[in-house]
C-alpha cells in the first residue's frame, strides 16, 4: 500500500487530515513527478481545480518554480524554502518531503477512485470504504 493512500484516508465521522491539502499536493508533486493535476486530485480526493489553486499558492510563496516544457508545465520544488509556521520554521521543505520518500509505488488511478464517489451534482467527493 502506498504511503499517500494511507495519509488521505478519512474517518467516516471526522473529515480532517493531519496534513493540509497544500502539504499533500507538495508531497504528490515530489513523489509523482509529471503526474497531471487531475490525477493528483484523485490521489488526494480533491478536485483538479483545487489542485490548480494550491499549486498557484505554492508557486506564489516560492515553494514551486514552474517550468514550461512544450504545452506542459512541470514544477521544480524549492527544497531549501523554510516551512511557514513558527513551530515548523526550522524545517525546510526538503526535510519535510524526506519524511514521505519511502518506496512510493506508482499510483493506479482506479485504485485511488475505489474509495471515492462523486456527489449528486458532481461538486463533492465522498470517501467510503467498500468491503471486499
Amino acid at each position: 500500500m502506498n504511503i499517500l493512500y494511507i495519509i488521505c484516508m478519512k474517518d467516516k465521522k471526522n473529515h480532517w487530515n493531519v496534513l493540509s491539502n497544500h502539504g499533500l499536493v507538495l508531497i504528490c508533486l515530489h513523489n509523482y513527478e509529471g503526474y497531471p493535476m487531475r490525477l493528483i486530485g484523485q490521489i488526494i480526493g480533491i478536485t483538479e481545480r483545487a489542485v490548480q489553486r494550491i499549486v498557484a499558492d505554492l508557486e506564489s510563496e516560492g515553494y514551486l518554480i514552474r517550468e514550461k516544457q512544450g504545452r506542459k508545465n512541470t514544477y521544480k520544488i524549492n527544497i531549501e524554502a523554510p516551512l511557514r509556521h513558527a513551530i515548523s520554521g526550522h524545517c525546510s521543505v526538503g526535510q519535510f518531503l524526506a519524511c514521505f520518500n519511502a518506496d512510493v509505488e506508482s499510483f493506479d488511478a482506479d485504485q485511488g477512485l475505489n474509495h471515492w464517489s462523486v456527489g449528486e451534482h458532481g461538486s463533492e467527493m465522498k470517501f467510503q470504504i467498500k468491503e471486499s
